[in-house]
């Protein structure tokens, strides 16, 4: 089973580290049976020095292999509810099932999953929700995502249960990630056939 890693470079600068480097041995420990840690830092060789890159770091038990792409950032505009009950607690390479209930909202930007009757993720990203002038970000994400627990731990954003029928409590999205950072959706449909 492979995994991967995403980390920003931005002019030639890897963002965040120690964040994705908690994650990655995480993964290898618990998943992969390797209790060595690895310094991420070793395997970031020839960074690009301009503009705006995404590193995906593609590991195993055997290997880890470093890719470069410029990065274009995606544009979410609408956001389909789907109620869903798949696992995807460790970022692996295979995300067959994430893809799918992304093909099933064909019309629509990205998805933003229910599971059991509360918010997770979208397809690509954490999400925080605006009540008043706290920011919560759902309890159970489907990847605990390493932009999340930096703003988690620096008491940004709060954990919380959320119920979809419970969004008309909240005033703005957030979507994160390790490209995007912590990016307010100004402009953000949720469609729901709920």
């Amino acid at each position: 089973m492979k995994f991967f890693e995403t980390i920003r470079i931005e002019n030639g600068i890897p963002q965040h580290l120690s964040w994705h480097q908690e994650r990655m041995n995480l993964t290898r420990k618990n998943i992969l049976g390797l209790n060595k840690p690895i310094h991420i830092q070793d395997h970031l060789h020839d960074l690009p020095s301009k503009d705006l890159y995404r590193a995906k770091m593609i590991y195993d038990q055997n290997s880890i292999k470093t890719y470069y792409y410029i990065y274009k950032p995606k544009q979410i505009r609408t956001l389909k509810l789907i109620e869903a009950h798949i696992s995807y607690e460790y970022k692996a390479l295979d995300r067959k099932h994430l893809d799918s209930l992304r093909r099933e909202a064909n019309d629509y930007d990205d998805i933003l999953i229910i599971k059991n009757g509360y918010l997770t993720d979208t397809s690509i990203a954490n999400i925080a929700l605006r009540q008043e002038n706290i920011w919560y970000t759902p309890t159970a994400p489907l990847l605990p995502g390493t932009t999340r627990a930096r703003l988690l731990t620096n008491g940004t954003i709060l954990p919380k249960q959320i119920h979809y029928t419970e969004l008309n409590n909240y005033h703005e999205i957030a979507l994160m990630n390790a490209m995007i950072g912590f990016s307010i959706q100004k402009e953000i449909s949720l469609i729901s056939d709920f």
